[in-house]
């Protein structure tokens, strides 16, 4: 009996990482789905049914692994958010090259970079939320967390990186906000969508800009 007993456990431990691996590729593409259709359609006009058939799995799998369509919408921000990060970072010495630039202009061009990388790739769901927030109290409720996220993330890497380089009578905390202000996924929206700019534009307007607000004079 020990030896069944073993048997069954080896054969458990074998095959838990194979079927975790399977989860989590299927919850990235009910993600990818939701995402899409998200972005099309908008959340109201996104139905379970629609992601379901677009990823290949039942509603019901849906239901179970991210638990409705509020699940999906803050799982589709979510993976954005972390894959855009990966995508600029590729690794912790991402962060390290940061710090060893020789001047805050550098640095500072470096975070303004890492944060349009992740407007860019983030943008569409943004839009969704926004959208979602005027019948949908989850989704304002979204909106304010994601935004205080994004400005304690912000204000910290300030501190970090610009901290001793900031213009007199300029504290982080209020360097944290004009950058959380000016890097909104509200402001780059008007300026890529509404109004035409390429990214390379706002990248450029937005790095000249932050480098005035925030920097002291050389």
């Amino acid at each position: 009996m020990a030896v069944e007993e073993a048997v069954k456990t080896s054969r458990r431990r074998y095959h838990s990482p194979l079927r975790a691996d399977q989860a989590e590729q299927t919850r990235r593409r009910i993600l990818e789905s939701a995402f899409r259709l998200f972005a099309d359609r908008g959340y109201a006009g996104t139905t379970i049914a629609a992601i379901a058939e677009d990823a290949g799995v039942s509603p019901e799998t849906i239901y179970l692994s991210l638990g409705g369509k509020r699940g999906l919408l803050e799982g589709a921000i979510e993976m954005a958010i972390t894959g855009a990060e990966q995508e600029v970072t590729g690794e912790d010495s991402w962060w390290a090259t940061v710090a060893e630039l020789p001047g805050a202009p550098e640095r500072l061009e470096r975070l303004v970079g890492y944060s349009c990388r992740i407007l860019a790739r983030t943008r569409p769901i943004h839009a969704v939320i926004r959208g979602a927030a005027d019948k949908e109290a989850f989704a304002a409720v979204l909106g304010r967390r994601l935004l205080h996220d994004r400005l304690t993330a912000q204000t910290e890497r300030i501190r970090k990186y610009l901290g001793d380089d900031l213009r007199p009578g300029l504290t982080v905390d209020e360097a944290g906000q004009r950058y959380s202000v000016l890097a909104s996924p509200e402001l780059y929206h008007l300026l890529t969508v509404e109004l035409g700019w390429t990214t390379d534009q706002h990248r450029t307007w937005l790095t000249e800009l932050l480098t005035t607000e925030l920097l002291a004079p050389r």
